[in-house]
């Protein structure tokens, strides 16, 4: 009996990202190994190819919030637990299909109890990421800056105690053209200053409901911003090489004129148009 596997692409190199992150492997892999037809027993000579099906019951949102939380290189939201449950699994896995091989899988079943097998570690891996919340900081200097934009498209309103007025330094904001909506523009310029909004201690839904509204044409990038007394870490939506500026945006002008021309012809939950 064969098995084809048929695997999503951005799953594919989430689940491979979530291998080399916490099995500290250095890979070069062709990624048309996922799409390879896959015998019953999984026989590869390397052990770690057996697992195409790690971390199988996951959705993408999840995936990326794994790959967030397992990254060394991110040590504030670095998850220690979660980082050794995966490795866990993996090793457990490896057990199992070892068995499966060679037809004692109940065998394994009997050396391991409901809470250290497979099956289980994934289980396990999802409940703590249901409990783990990294908090997130966002600077909004377009359209998000309006109240009644924020609550259409997060459901409500963000909380007055998590939000500050802020301000990004050598930056300067453009409206796109032919639209009603603004983009950002690095200019290296000490002179050029964004004023805006830092939305802090924001979920990981949020962060994702936020990113489906900007869109395919917008990216999150780390940068710095100045409130009243601190300079914050927080993220900013810039825009993609493929949208064109025209003159200058000013976020009041907007409010009182083209608000509702925005609201009218590009609002749009699943990406602006």
């Amino acid at each position: 009996m064969e098995n084809e596997l048929k695997i999503n692409d951005d799953i594919k190199i989430l689940k491979l990202d979530i291998l080399k992150k916490n099995l500290k492997q250095n890979w070069a892999l062709d990624t048309e190994i996922w799409n390879e037809e896959f015998s019953h027993d999984y026989r590869f000579e390397d052990t770690y190819l057996q697992l195409s099906f790690v971390l199988r019951d996951f959705n993408m949102n999840e995936l990326k919030h794994l790959i967030s939380i397992t990254n060394l290189f991110d040590i504030k939201n670095y998850n220690h637990e979660i980082s050794t449950l995966i490795n866990n699994y993996i090793k457990s896995c490896v057990d199992y299909l070892n068995h499966e091989i060679d037809g004692n899988t109940e065998e394994y079943f009997k050396k391991f109890n409901k809470n250290d097998n497979c099956f289980s570690y994934e289980k396990r891996i999802k409940d703590e990421l249901n409990k783990y919340n990294i908090q997130y900081s966002v600077f909004f200097y377009g359209t998000l800056r309006s109240s009644q934009v924020r609550e259409a498209v997060l459901g409500k309103d963000i909380s007055t105690k998590m939000m500050d007025t802020a301000t990004l330094k050598k930056y300067k904001v453009f409206k796109v053209k032919d639209a009603h909506y603004p983009l950002i523009k690095y200019t290296n310029n000490e002179k050029d200053i964004v004023d805006g909004i830092i939305a802090k201690n924001l979920t990981y839904e949020q962060l994702i409901t936020l990113d489906k509204f900007e869109g395919k044409n917008y990216f999150r990038q780390f940068i710095k911003v100045h409130t009243n007394n601190n300079i914050l870490d927080a993220q900013i939506y810039l825009p993609k090489s493929c949208l064109i500026s025209s003159e200058p945006w000013n976020y009041d002008d907007w409010y009182k004129n083209d608000m509702n021309k925005f609201f009218e012809n590009e609002f749009n939950l699943n990406g602006v148009k």
